[in-house]
């Protein structure tokens, strides 16, 4: 880590997949669809839209410990 003007703090892509749970595309999976988490969505809405439920998404992205915490630019599975 680096500090910049303001006592801000710059981190790397690394540093970032760290915090953020990972922003390296996954691999494809046979069945599934591969989303990318945009800035304002929560899984209610993804689940919504993807025409699944929220257990489905926790089911699928067995990576997700916390369904209020999920992260802008990472990715999740979703079924076909």
């Amino acid at each position: 880590m680096s500090e910049i003007e303001n006592n801000a703090i710059e981190l790397s892509l690394e540093e970032l997949d760290k915090i953020g749970g990972g922003y390296k595309r996954p691999a494809e999976k046979a069945g599934f669809t591969i989303y990318q988490i945009q800035k304002g969505d929560n899984l209610t809405r993804i689940a919504k839209n993807h025409k699944c439920s929220i257990n489905d998404l926790l089911k699928w992205n067995p990576k997700i410990t916390d369904k209020n915490k999920i992260y802008a630019g990472d990715y999740l599975y979703i079924k076909k």
